[in-house]
């Protein structure tokens, strides 16, 4: 089968052929159709977070993909071959022709969505599902406030949080006003022209923080006592969590086929909606990389190209068709 493969940390990608992946008894093998790009295999790939995050080289990347089913193990009832499906891989290996994956990380394709739809789908979802709901213990009449709210995560967050009946706020430039609010935020924060904790009248009963840094320090003075701070970008301090009588949490996404299948339902209601931002050939991986990569200087060895060179990038997420 072809494959996009990264055969040393900070190395370019190569596209060739490696032998098929084979299944366990309690698998199926997905005959992949479009996987998406994330942060996260950029991040993998430069060696940065290897201690925490490592990866066994040559490495397949691919956390997200959507395919139909070529063939069951023998353990395997819920699932036949023909059936369209789309999920997260943990550990990779998505940027290939076909996928070995347990039935525990995989939904049944929403019929409403495109193959590259789907791709876009398993991982920004789910991350935004178990932020707020999981760790941050959203509930119906609270408020919530996202920070990064117009990114791939974030998006999914205001979606989901604007559903369950809570009140949205979310940071994000000016630009992103308007859409933001088209998916459901109440209150959209300039964080170019205003501090969101000088800005903010009333505390919340969630921050779900998608940016870090000084933006997760000054999180914890807009929080009711009693209230959560869940991170998806780094470690909260439990000792700023303990004086503002809070809780902290890092999260990192654990793969769920019925979290996803909740979220695939409510994507076939038009209740949520994927955002795709371009779609790029499988054989173009590199190039989507160092696409993404403007938005990640230094990562993997790339960085934009100078001084004046931003551009408005697209909502949604970089996905890649492989068949």
């Amino acid at each position: 089968m072809k494959a996009v493969r990264l055969l040393e940390y900070g190395g370019q990608l190569v596209f060739n052929d490696v032998p098929t992946a084979t299944i366990a008894r309690d698998e199926v093998l997905v005959k992949v159709k479009s996987t998406a790009v994330n942060h996260l295999d950029l991040v993998k790939a430069s060696g940065a977070a290897r201690q925490i995050l490592p990866i066994d080289l040559p490495w397949i990347p691919g956390h997200e993909f959507s395919g139909v089913v070529e063939q069951i193990g023998g353990d395997v009832a819920a699932y036949a071959p023909g059936d369209a499906v789309f999920g997260a891989n943990g550990m990779g290996g998505a940027y290939a022709e076909y996928l070995a994956a347990k039935p525990t990380v995989i939904a049944r394709k929403p019929s409403n969505l495109s193959f590259e739809e789907a791709a876009s789908v398993p991982v920004a979802s789910q991350t935004a599902w178990q932020g707020i709901f999981t760790h941050g213990h959203l509930e119906k009449g609270q408020t919530i406030l996202i920070h990064g709210g117009a990114g791939a995560v974030g998006a999914y967050a205001v979606q989901l949080a604007s559903h369950a009946g809570a009140t949205v706020i979310a940071t994000a430039s000016g630009d992103d006003e308007a859409y933001l609010n088209s998916i459901g935020a109440s209150r959209v924060i300039n964080y170019r022209e205003a501090q969101f904790e000088k800005v903010l009248r009333e505390k919340v009963d969630v921050v779900f923080d998608l940016i870090g840094g000084d933006t997760q320090k000054r999180s914890f003075l807009v929080l009711k006592e009693g209230g959560h701070l869940v991170s998806a970008t780094q470690p909260v301090s439990q000792e700023e969590a303990a004086t503002h009588h809070v809780s902290g949490a890092m999260m990192r996404l654990a793969p769920s086929a019925e979290v996803l299948g909740r979220i695939a339902r409510l994507l076939e209601e038009g209740t949520i909606r994927p955002d795709v931002a371009s779609v790029y050939a499988f054989q173009d991986a590199a190039q989507a990389w160092k696409d993404i990569a403007g938005n990640l200087p230094g990562v993997h060895g790339m960085s934009p190209s100078g001084p004046g060179t931003a551009r408005r990038r697209s909502h949604g997420k970089i996905v890649l068709r492989v068949a």
